[in-house]
């Protein structure tokens, strides 16, 4: 049985889904389309709640799953890859407060704080990954959740496999929970062993969010606590929220909008 929070669209969205010019009938079409798109994205996850199911959300279903030190194909070198990387341990080594135990963990950080690396990023949480969808650019293209059922034998055992440049396919890297950012995102990683090869992965699933509706779910995932600020537990991510919902009009007429 589904939770009751996931049963439908919640009543505060379906609320402002129409703008007041629109009335009658069309007004009712837009909130039963938003209504039943929603439905259909729960019993999309709900089909999908086995742990090895993880979920990457993307803005445009034109987008492929190549890590960034691989976007630019005609450049990348793998030995240069790997430089940047060192010249990256050498120069942070100072700057972080536990100094990380494993190539892995040096890895993980430097992919959350924005370096070209062989990851991608992945979450656990199916509305984190709807979140990144619909809330990412472009914004006028139909957005993807993208699930994959990861292979056991894909699991990255850091003692085993030491050498995050050796493995010899795509695997899963689940990160040592050091930054809050990962917590709240509920995040993993996929590891790229050819970054600038798009990986075509057998037995992906995705659940396409037209382009029109992708506010209001947008609007759903802040009803139910999704939003920058909880992906981003900080005061960039908490501005971001408050910026959205200014530009939005949500709760802004409130005398609290907390």
């Amino acid at each position: 049985m589904r939770p009751p929070q996931f049963r439908g669209w919640p009543e505060e969205v379906t609320s402002r889904i129409n703008p007041p010019t629109k009335t009658g009938k069309l007004a009712e079409d837009l909130i039963r389309e938003a209504h039943d798109k929603w439905i259909e994205f729960i019993e999309f996850i709900d089909a999908r709640a086995h742990t090895r199911w993880v979920f990457r959300g993307c803005a445009s279903p034109s987008h492929l799953f190549v890590p960034s030190v691989g976007r630019k194909a005609e450049t990348y070198s793998p030995l240069n890859e790997e430089r940047l990387f060192r010249a990256f341990q050498r120069s942070a080594d100072t700057m972080v407060a536990v100094r990380p135990l494993s190539d892995w963990d040096w890895l993980a950080i430097a992919q959350h704080h924005g370096l070209p690396t062989r990851l991608l990023d992945w979450s656990t949480n199916p509305l984190v990954a709807c979140f990144f969808a619909v809330a990412s650019f472009p914004t006028g293209e139909d957005a993807v959740v993208h699930a994959y059922s990861i292979p056991d034998d894909d699991i990255i055992d850091p003692k085993k496999n030491e050498d995050p440049f050796s493995i010899d396919r795509v695997m899963y890297l689940l990160p040592s929970k050091s930054a809050s950012r990962i917590i709240n995102q509920r995040g993993l990683f996929s590891v790229h062993n050819q970054p600038n090869v798009p990986w075509d992965p057998p037995k992906m699933n995705e659940f396409v969010i037209p382009a029109s509706m992708r506010a209001r779910f947008r609007r759903g995932l802040f009803k139910m606590g999704i939003d920058h600020s909880h992906i981003y537990p900080d005061l960039g991510g908490l501005c971001e929220t408050l910026k959205w919902r200014f530009v939005a009009g949500i709760g802004i007429g409130d005398p609290i909008i907390g």
